[in-house]
C-alpha cells in the first residue's frame, strides 16, 4: 500500500476564490449568472478552461490524467470532447477518465497500477449548486489543476470497486458494495463522505444500505455530506474530497478509515475506501 497527497494548484469556479474557501468557508448561495444551454456549449467552456490550466503545468514530463465529466455512455459527446483535447494536446491525452464525481478515486487506482510517483491532473465539468426554490442552478465551468504525489504516510486507497447502473432506486449497486467491503476488513470506518443534498431524494439511497456496514459503524462514525456545500461539481467532486481528507487536521489527526461513497445518475456507483498508513508501517 502507497500513501499519497494531493495538492491543489489551481482552483477556478465562479462562486469561489479557493479550494480552501470551498471546502472550509461558509455555505454559499447559488449564483443567477449562467444559463445552462446543452453539453455541447459546457464541453466548448471546458476546452477554453483547460487553455489556462494546462499554461500552468510545471512539469509537463509527468503523467497528465483528466478528470472529465461522466460520460461513460455518452459516445458522440465523449468523442468530441477528446478529439477537441487531442488537437489541442496530441501529447497530453493519453489518460482520460470520464468518471465525473468517482473521476479522482480512479485516478488513485491508475496511480497506483502504473506505479506513478507524481502525477499532473487536471478536472473540468459543469457545476451546480442549490438555489434558494430548492432546485440546482448551473453556475458555469469548474476546473482543477492538481499534483497527485505518492508519499511515505498518510492515507492509501484500499478498495475501489464501480458498477454501472441506469436508475439508483431500481438497480442500487451499493448494496453489494457495502456486503463487500463489510466481508473484506474488520477495520471500524471512522469517517464517510457521502452524496446527497435533500434535493434528489434518489441521491440519499446509500442511506438505506448502512445496515451492511453494522459492523464497521458506530455511534462515533462521522459523516460528510459535502454536497450541502459543494452543489453538484462533478469531477472536481472527488478531487476536492480528496483535498479535504488527505489535508484537515480534523480528519488526519483522528480519523484512520475512511469510506467514500460517489455516484452518477443513470451512469454508476461508486465506493472507495482509505486507511492511514504511517511511515513505520510503510517501512
Amino acid at each position: 500500500m502507497r500513501a499519497f497527497s494531493i495538492e491543489i494548484n489551481d482552483f477556478l469556479v465562479i462562486a469561489e476564490t479557493s479550494i480552501d474557501e470551498l471546502v472550509y468557508g461558509e455555505i454559499t448561495v447559488a449564483s443567477a449568472k449562467s444559463v445552462w444551454q446543452s453539453w455541447d456549449i459546457c464541453i466548448y467552456d471546458c476546452i477554453v478552461k483547460s487553455k489556462a490550466l494546462m499554461a500552468n503545468v510545471e512539469d509537463l514530463n509527468r503523467p497528465l490524467v483528466w478528470l472529465l465529466p461522466a460520460l461513460s455512455y455518452q459516445n458522440e459527446l465523449k468523442q468530441v470532447f477528446e478529439s477537441s483535447l487531442k488537437q489541442l494536446y496530441p501529447d497530453h491525452v493519453e489518460h482520460l477518465l470520464f468518471y465525473g464525481a468517482t473521476g479522482a478515486h480512479a485516478l488513485v487506482a491508475l496511480a497506483k497500477k502504473n506505479n506513478w510517483d507524481k502525477v499532473n491532473v487536471i478536472a473540468l465539468d459543469a457545476t451546480f449548486k442549490a438555489n434558494a426554490q430548492g432546485e440546482y442552478s448551473y453556475q458555469g465551468v469548474g476546473g482543477a489543476l492538481a499534483t497527485f504525489e505518492h508519499v511515505k504516510s498518510g492515507w492509501s486507497q484500499s478498495s475501489f470497486e464501480l458498477a454501472p447502473t441506469v436508475d439508483f432506486l431500481k438497480h442500487n449497486q451499493l448494496n453489494g458494495m457495502f456486503s463487500r467491503i463489510a466481508e473484506q476488513t474488520q477495520q471500524p470506518i471512522d469517517i464517510i463522505f457521502a452524496p446527497g443534498n435533500g434535493i434528489n431524494p434518489d441521491g440519499d439511497v446509500w442511506v438505506n444500505n448502512l445496515q451492511l456496514l453494522s459492523t464497521l459503524i458506530n455511534e462515533h462514525t462521522h459523516y460528510e455530506l459535502p454536497n450541502y456545500k459543494l452543489g453538484q461539481i462533478g469531477a472536481l467532486e472527488g478531487l476536492v474530497n480528496l483535498y479535504q481528507l488527505t489535508t484537515s487536521p480534523m480528519i488526519v489527526n483522528h480519523y484512520e478509515h475512511a469510506l467514500m461513497i460517489s455516484q452518477e445518475q443513470a451512469k454508476h456507483q461508486a465506493t472507495a475506501s482509505y486507511l492511514w498508513i504511517s511511515e513505520e508501517v510503510h517501512n
